[in-house]
């Protein structure tokens, strides 16, 4: 089969190479956007692919014409296929629909429910964690027979086929350290009137002399590290989940990089802003993996005091074999109402 895949955000690469590698016998067509360190990381994971549109920033009116351009620069440009495959790609969901193309849907976010409920009446195929319930998806528009539920994270799907890279260290400027990702201020979903806790902390582990690999969003967040000594920020786009397995903690203001630390054993800390969180987050809280504070003192106290779990990659196996018995399970069925 012809199969569309569509990137948005930073984690996809390495969520979808999962599919390229286990199941090589159909043919891709990669997509993404030039956006965060997205680019640079389909390069390192030799993933072929074709750069069609940005992410557009300014006011609501100018990121709605962005993403209507995008949508109709991807309807032109992608070449035949037979289903799309993505990870709440908006984009790949509404030009599937204009092509008249099935798309199978990943997501593990329900709170965002505007976007979901935009994005669900046009979904054939949804997969979320069993940390989700139905009826959530249901309410925000999903038809209850189109979804599919899997037992365990999206990160665990690749997870699974992760080998640490025993060179990575050789790279860095020392050898002990956590890991800082900062909040996405300029997301849609974050939450108005909070600032960044990242310039605190490079402040409060300095004082207990802890050095800081620091992982910037926006080229704007390089400035939290300016005159701080303990901070270093790499030169080119790092594999997230090494980040993960050599850190001493993983701190970060939302949670894809929390989670992927805390299924291969590493202290995790999300310091996302608001109340509410993504039920995947509140499993992994409950569960002990996840510390959940934007309080400065209790987040480097827990750094000190956790210590690392043995990764458990026999989990994150199971649910990636899950995963891809339902998609192929889904093709099979989609190639027999295309004969």
């Amino acid at each position: 089969m012809k199969i569309w895949i569509d990137i948005k955000n930073a984690h996809e690469p390495l969520f979808f190479k999962t599919f390229l590698t286990n199941m090589p016998e159909h043919d891709y067509y990669i997509s993404c956007r030039d956006f965060a360190e997205i680019v640079n990381l389909l390069k390192k994971y030799n993933i072929d692919h074709q750069i069609i549109g940005y992410r557009p920033e300014g006011n609501m009116i100018k990121r709605t014409l962005g993403f209507f351009y995008r949508v109709l620069k991807l309807f032109f440009n992608v070449p035949k296929f037979d289903v799309s495959l993505n990870h709440a790609s908006i984009w790949a969901i509404y030009t599937s629909k204009l092509r008249f193309k099935k798309n199978i849907t990943f997501t593990d976010n329900d709170i965002n429910h505007l976007l979901s409920k935009r994005m669900f009446k046009h979904v054939d195929y949804l997969l979320i964690p069993n940390a989700i319930t139905k009826k959530i998806m249901i309410k925000d528009n999903m038809k209850e027979e189109g979804i599919y539920q899997y037992n365990g994270f999206k990160e665990d799907i690749y997870i699974a086929d992760f080998i640490p890279n025993p060179n990575f260290l050789q790279n860095l400027s020392f050898k002990d350290f956590v890991t800082i990702r900062p909040e996405s201020i300029q997301a849609t979903y974050y939450p108005k009137g909070f600032s960044s806790i990242v310039p605190q902390l490079f402040k409060e582990l300095s004082k207990e002399n802890i050095n800081v690999l620091f992982l910037p969003r926006y080229k704007s967040d390089k400035d939290y590290a300016k005159g701080c000594d303990n901070v270093y920020i790499p030169p080119e786009p790092l594999n997230g989940l090494d980040v993960g397995y050599h850190s001493k903690a993983v701190l970060t203001g939302a949670g894809t990089f929390a989670r992927e630390a805390a299924c291969i054993g590493t202290p995790a800390v999300s310091f996302f802003p608001g109340k509410q969180l993504l039920s995947v987050d509140q499993k992994m809280i409950e569960n002990g993996w996840i510390l959940h504070s934007r309080a400065v003192e209790e987040i480097v106290d827990y750094v000190l005091s956790m210590k690392k779990r043995k990764p458990d990659l026999n989990r994150s196996k199971r649910v990636q074999k899950e995963v891809l018995n339902i998609v192929n399970e889904i093709l099979d069925g989609i190639e027999k109402k295309n004969r």
